[in-house]
């Protein structure tokens, strides 16, 4: 189901690509938890955006992300990320090398760069908040959105 999803996202979102990426409006938003420590979500924007990831007991998580880069292509990067770091799996617009083995060595003899410290900050006061309850509405829904015109009922 989650693959339809994206899938029809995909396309959906191929054709919006022209919305501005600050205004672009969620189409599709899933999240799941199974209650033992997996859980995941998954969201396509309008102007071509799609994320997925989910997350294992471990804590390990995998996912994958694409959006319309200015040529008009589609770019999808799959990715793990975990216990052992960050690695992207899969993208083929990304240069190789880029995964962080070909780091260069450590060598100890060899002398840190002098990093000039800082004019120490002075500390303010602490303030001395008085809150005061105010009535909660009970109608208040903290998912609903007061700025979106289809949240209004």
């Amino acid at each position: 189901m989650l693959k339809f999803v994206v899938a029809s996202c995909l396309a959906v979102a191929a054709a919006g690509q022209a919305v501005d990426p600050k205004n672009a409006k969620i189409l599709k938003e899933q999240r799941f938890n199974a209650g033992d420590g997996r859980f995941g979500s998954a969201y396509a924007q309008e102007d071509g955006v799609v994320f997925r990831e989910e997350t294992g007991a471990a804590g390990e998580r995998v996912g994958q992300y694409s959006y319309i880069g200015d040529d008009g292509r589609t770019y999808t990067v799959k990715y793990t990320a975990g216990k052992d770091g960050f690695r992207i799996l899969d993208g083929s617009h990304i240069p190789t090398g880029a995964n962080g083995l070909n780091s260069a060595p450590f060598n100890p003899k060899q002398a840190a760069p002098v990093v000039s410290q800082p004019a120490p900050v002075q500390q303010a006061a602490p303030a001395d908040y008085d809150y005061v309850d105010a009535p909660v509405d009970p109608n208040f829904n903290p998912f609903i959105n007061p700025h979106d015109p289809t949240h209004r009922d």
